[in-house]
C-alpha cells in the first residue's frame, strides 16, 4: 500500500510516497528525529502513525517472530 506524507520543511511543504509500510516508517523516524511537522495518510486517505505502521508490518508476519 502507498503512503503519502506532507512534511513542512522551513519555508516550504514537500510531499513524499513511500510505497511499503517499512519504508513510510523509515521516513516517519527521519522527519520525526529531524523535528519536522508532517501528515502520513494512507492510499485511502487515513491517517497513519509510526504504532499503524508497525501494527501493519506485524500482521504481515508469517508468525515466526
Amino acid at each position: 500500500m502507498a503512503y503519502r506524507i506532507a512534511a513542512r520543511h522551513p519555508g516550504r511543504l514537500v510531499t513524499y510516497t513511500a510505497e511499503t509500510e517499512e519504508a513510510a516508517l523509515a521516513k516517519w523516524e527521519e522527519l520525526a528525529a529531524d523535528g519536522v511537522p508532517f501528515e502520513m495518510t494512507d492510499a485511502d486517505g487515513v491517517r497513519v502513525d509510526d504504532i499503524d505502521l508497525e501494527d501493519r508490518i506485524d500482521a504481515r508476519g508469517d508468525g515466526d517472530a
